[in-house]
């Protein structure tokens, strides 16, 4: 998901009124009726940890134009702040951003008890393939200088990586339906992904190495079910270790979603695996509205109506929204998104 996947601005009553009308919008679009803006989510009951992990501004997709305003004294997200376990980076991030950013963010999240969650590629692109698939180190670079670049840069500031999700390896590396994919056996991408972890753990010995893959119903055979659960049974045989954890990320296109990702949950579960879910907007969404609408919405109905447990529960984007994380008074940001969740669940 990664790379495809300023300040703090006030904002006027003008922007409130423009917000709120889009939002009433957004909830017509997403099946809901408009009712008063920024009441409380629907109750539901969760003990997930939360993680974090907003998009940089300044990215290709866009992102929060405010991300470093997150990491400064007194910034406007003490209930969402209290609550956040783990906050998400994204590798390629933590590689370009300067030491002054890296230096505030990585002070920051140890100042407040948070552990940091990674998202990276795991496979090594060739000469004939893989280069521009999500996934991959391209043809040329060296995921193993990539990788120790990021983590040994972390670990000079101190930095407490907990997590880190591999950058869907079966899907883009074996399932997918793209002539530049090198189409590996699942064996194969299995391989990859144990070797990934083995470096990981010469910096990060502790550090939780998970899988995070797409749930499209059409893509996998002879089902996404059976599918993931054997590509699970297959890295513990290489490797000789299950995963930790599995996030699950989801095509929320698909009406039967939370049937699915329920199955998904219960079968990650039994394998002696932590559950995760990534709950988002839309790349498609025209406005913070429109995308937190969506993101509130796709929790109360996985945890609320649903019956979903996840372990932890993951607020990401790799999408142009939303344009603003604060202030969490906000419900239309994405530390507003966070508070939502939160308050649900009391």
């Amino acid at each position: 998901m990664e790379g495809q996947k300023r300040n703090f601005v006030d904002r006027s009553a003008f922007r409130w009124l423009w917000l709120a009308t889009l939002a009433c919008l957004a909830t017509i679009l997403v099946g809901a009726s408009c009712g008063s803006q920024g009441t409380a989510a629907a109750p539901i009951q969760s003990s997930a940890a939360i993680w974090f992990h907003p998009l940089p501004g300044g990215s290709p997709a866009g992102g929060s134009v405010d991300f470093p305003a997150l990491f400064q004294a007194n910034a406007p997200w003490p209930l969402a702040m209290a609550h956040t376990q783990v906050f998400g980076m994204y590798a390629g991030w933590i590689t370009t951003a300067s030491d002054q950013e890296l230096e505030s963010v990585v002070a920051f999240l140890n100042a407040h008890n948070m552990g940091i969650e990674l998202e990276a590629p795991a496979m090594q692109a060739q000469a004939s393939c893989g280069s521009g698939v999500e996934g991959y180190m391209p043809y040329g670079q060296s995921l193993n200088e990539f990788t120790l670049a990021y983590l040994q840069r972390l670990q000079a500031l101190d930095a407490h990586v907990l997590f880190i999700k591999v950058d869907e390896p079966y899907y883009f590396g074996s399932v997918v339906n793209d002539p530049r994919s090198c189409h590996f056996s699942v064996t194969e991408v299995a391989s990859q992904v144990g070797q990934y972890a083995q470096l990981v753990k010469t910096v990060y010995p502790n550090a939780a190495v998970g899988d995070v893959e797409p749930i499209i119903a059409s893509a996998y055979a002879p089902d996404v079910v059976t599918a993931m659960g054997q590509w699970h049974e297959t890295y513990q045989a290489v490797t000789g270790e299950p995963f930790p954890f599995y996030i699950a990320d989801i095509d929320f296109s698909n009406p039967a979603w939370p049937t699915l990702v329920k199955q998904i949950e219960n079968q990650t579960r039994q394998s002696g695996m932590h559950f995760g879910i990534i709950y988002i907007g839309d790349m498609t969404d025209i406005s913070d509205a429109e995308w937190t609408s969506k993101a509130v919405m796709r929790f109360e109905t996985y945890e609320g109506e649903n019956g979903g447990r996840p372990d932890y529960a993951l607020f990401q984007s790799w999408e142009p929204h939303p344009q603003f994380c604060l202030p969490e008074t906000d419900p239309y940001t994405f530390t507003g998104v966070l508070d939502a969740y939160v308050n649900a669940r009391k």
